[in-house]
């Protein structure tokens, strides 16, 4: 049946990245070079914020209403963009050289396991079936990682995923807030919305922060 299948998308990314996390939370807070803010907001708020959304998104109760073609489109380009916010995230949390960029990933690889898990609970429920694997345009961004080292990653994280991703994702959320019909797909961008602001906001604040300047990988 479906839901075999189902199982082995999006819940083995966030299990297999929860490890991971563990070690990059400890490393962090280590640093000496940690203090209370993250771009120009204060680390406690950062936190706050990123603690309501996660309960608002695990307190989502999904229903077996099917989901029109509209709306299974919608959840799947949802599905898909957090999918590279998270693997792309969980790389820069491991390799970035800035203790903000590193917490601002962390933080990230955190809120696309909590969104991905809700999702996939949603999908079981729906009878919808998940992409497997991941797309090109993903796996491209994720072999740029290869030749960057230090300083680079730190910028090409911050311009390319942290800000023009969460430029992308505010978009997508607004086009679900604005035509989605089910009530699951509507609750999930009401919880995720407020944090994909926040994190546009402080990886804006990060970028400004960081030397150079110049957006490492353009074309």
């Amino acid at each position: 049946m479906k839901k075999s299948s189902i199982k082995t998308s999006i819940l083995a990314l966030a299990i297999a990245l929860s490890a991971p996390l563990a070690l990059v939370a400890q490393q962090s807070g280590n640093t000496k070079e940690s203090s209370s803010m993250i771009g120009k907001t204060s680390k406690a708020e950062f936190e706050r914020i990123n603690k309501e959304g996660a309960e608002k998104v695990k307190a989502i109760s999904p229903t077996s209403q099917k989901l029109s073609e509209e709306d299974q489109a919608l959840f799947l380009e949802v599905v898909n963009a957090g999918n590279q916010q998270m693997l792309i995230s969980q790389i820069a949390a491991q390799r970035a050289t800035n203790p903000q960029v590193k917490e601002l990933a962390q933080a990230e690889v955190e809120e696309q396991a909590g969104l991905a898990t809700k999702l996939q609970e949603i999908s079981i429920a729906k009878g919808i079936q998940l992409p497997n694997g991941i797309s090109n345009q993903t796996q491209e961004m994720l072999s740029r990682y290869d030749k960057l080292m230090g300083g680079q990653i730190d910028r090409y994280y911050i311009a390319e995923s942290a800000v023009k991703g969460h430029e992308k994702l505010d978009k997508l959320m607004s086009s679900v807030e604005s035509k989605a019909k089910d009530s699951n797909l509507k609750d999930i961008a009401a919880a995720a919305h407020p944090l994909v602001r926040t994190h546009l906001k402080v990886s804006k604040e990060v970028l400004n922060t960081l030397s150079g300047g110049s957006t490492v990988g353009n074309k």
